[in-house]
């Protein structure tokens, strides 16, 4: 291997994709190393309010087995493409989602909001700080990356 390879090789290798935890029709979560945090990226709408408890408990597995390889884990949600979900799913993040993430030591959430105002208004109602858990709402992906990479 001559030496214009080998750099070529270490760069490929170096360029690594968000490692997939777990994926389905309506979310993708995985871990993007460069921030270090989970990523949920959000499409559509979720088949039921159970389907919607399924992909928020995948995530908080995903927290916690990225905790193990992390000693700082931060939380990115891409609702770029997301739609509305139902009024009991936001109570349900909101009483049980947001407290488990605060107790798993998540304290950066930033969050890209979609297009649509009345999905971005309903975003904003299901996602809120606390005093724990400081949550920030972008326009783009690279604005919540960058805030991430500050905290």
């Amino acid at each position: 291997m001559n030496a214009l390879t080998k750099n070529k090789t270490l760069v490929i290798e170096s360029i690594e994709a968000p490692k997939k935890f777990y994926e389905d029709q309506y979310a993708t979560l995985s871990f993007e190393d460069a921030i270090p945090c989970v990523k949920l990226k959000l499409s559509g709408v979720p088949q039921s309010c159970d389907h919607y408890q399924f992909v928020q408990h995948k995530l908080l597995e995903s927290v916690h087995t990225g905790l193990e390889n992390y000693v700082r884990l931060h939380l990115l949600t891409d609702c770029t493409k997301a739609g509305l979900v139902l009024d009991e799913d936001i109570l349900y993040y909101q009483t049980t989602i947001t407290p488990a993430l605060e107790k798993a030591g998540i304290r950066y959430h930033a969050i890209v909001l979609p297009d649509s105002l009345l999905v971005r208004l309903t975003t904003h109602q299901t996602v809120l700080s606390t005093k724990k858990l400081k949550v920030e709402c972008f326009d783009t992906l690279r604005g919540a990356h960058a805030w991430l990479k500050h905290q």
